[in-house]
């Protein structure tokens, strides 16, 4: 929790380690961290706009499209091939467990009320110390950025990346991107660093 009137930055999880937490929380049963942080990290929303998210508009389906809270766009997002698994198996196992709504929200409590971002955070929290995956200032917003560094750097942290993330995450330019990122004056010297 920050300080009122200061500013707190998070940072972005490795792309492996992100994949062995899902396994890790699936293996586990632990379903809404599973489902939570593969949507998280996939789909780069803002917490609020996850949380918005129902299975109706995520389940069985290619994509869907979202109006952003905070800026009032629209948004298409395409869902890939391991976020319908990771979907469909939460689905069928709630619905096994006999408390699948279609029509309720994907995040929400036992009586079917959306969870909170301050809740989210906590249990991001609770979930990253449990694993044992470092972070620095754990938050909703380390999702996002997961989703931008991987973007990053499966375009081999091109130009074009940079340029998709700033469109995709609304921001007013590039230079915002790469900070939101990380991209930062040390990491630039690392890269001379390490010619």
């Amino acid at each position: 929790m920050s300080i009122k009137g200061t500013k707190t930055t998070t940072s972005g999880i490795e792309w492996n380690t992100v994949m062995g937490l899902l396994v890790r929380l699936k293996n586990d049963g632990k379903l809404r961290e599973y489902l939570l942080i593969a949507t998280g990290c996939y789909f780069g929303l803002r917490i609020g706009d996850l949380l918005n998210l129902k299975w109706e508009y995520v389940l069985d389906k290619e994509e869907f499209y979202i109006t952003e809270g905070k800026t009032g766009k629209q948004r298409k997002i395409t869902i890939n091939k391991f976020v319908k698994e990771v979907i469909k198996y939460v689905a069928d196992t709630l619905t096994r467990e006999g408390v699948f709504n279609l029509e309720g929200y994907m995040f929400c409590n036992r009586y079917g009320n959306k969870l909170s971002g301050q809740f989210v955070n906590y249990l991001l929290r609770e979930v990253f110390k449990e694993y044992g995956i470092k972070v620095q200032n754990p938050s909703t917003h380390t999702l996002r950025k997961t989703f931008g560094k991987r973007v990053w750097e499966s375009d081999n942290k091109s130009e074009r990346a940079l340029v998709y993330l700033s469109e995709i995450f609304s921001h007013s330019s590039l230079t915002v991107t790469k900070k939101y990122i990380g991209i930062t004056d040390k990491v630039i010297a690392d890269v001379y660093l390490k010619l």
